[in-house]
């Protein structure tokens, strides 16, 4: 899956950067509930999960869900439901339940969407605007979703929010039934992750799958 090419630290700067507790489990109330997520994590970052939480962040940017779902609000002005076609199959039904210059709440569900192909998704989300029709409108954003993608089975809960000050998107996965508040660059077992857990925020470096992580409480290796 592909969420986009949005990826950074932004939102963690100002403790508010997730939707939907628990990585998406729960639905949002509203832009304040998702945001609020991100500022309190549930799961403990530690040599044990660090490679996992890595790879559940990889799986969560690799949808083009996300920003087709921002890119098809951003068409609506009014409170509307519309269903589209995806482009390499399925549909996505759009349900806008508030739209003015100060916010838009939307709902979605796809149906077989391949916005990819070999990519397909069912499943639900919700997307909350903060400052519509602004230069510095924020999003968030939480998925249920679940399906096949590059031959793979997909099921997923997670969310993510983007800041309209800095463009930049942070994360909330989950793991084991945890939350971890994630941004950064990685692929393939490779990059330079920001973790955050109930325990503290934590830069971790992955090569080949192994590495360190560095942060609250000192430095451990996995």
């Amino acid at each position: 899956m592909r969420l986009g090419t949005w990826i950074g630290i932004g939102l963690l700067a100002i403790a508010g950067a997730g939707c939907g507790g628990g990585g998406g489990s729960k639905t949002p109330a509203s832009y304040s509930d998702i945001s609020a997520s991100f500022a309190h994590p549930t799961g403990t970052v530690a040599a044990t999960n660090a490679d996992a939480v890595a790879k559940a962040y990889q799986t969560s940017l690799q949808s083009g869900l996300g920003s087709a779902a921002g890119r098809r609000l951003e068409q609506m002005s009014s409170a509307q439901t519309v269903s589209q076609a995806c482009p390499n199959g399925g549909t996505i039904s759009v349900d806008v339940g508030q739209a003015n210059a100060s916010a838009v709440s939307e709902s979605f569900s796809y149906n077989n969407c391949c916005e990819t192909v070999g990519c397909c998704l069912n499943g639900s989300g919700n997307l909350y605007y903060a400052g519509a029709g602004t230069a510095t409108s924020s999003f968030c954003e939480s998925f249920h979703i679940t399906g096949t993608c590059s031959a793979l089975p997909v099921a997923e809960n997670f969310s993510y929010c983007s800041d309209g000050t800095t463009g930049t998107i942070s994360y909330l996965v989950e793991v084991g039934g945890e939350s971890f508040a994630v941004s950064g660059n990685y692929s393939s077992g490779n990059g330079t992750l920001t973790i955050t857990g109930k325990n503290g925020t934590f830069t971790c470096t992955y090569t080949n799958d192994t590495g360190s992580c560095t942060g609250t409480g000192g430095t451990f290796a996995f």
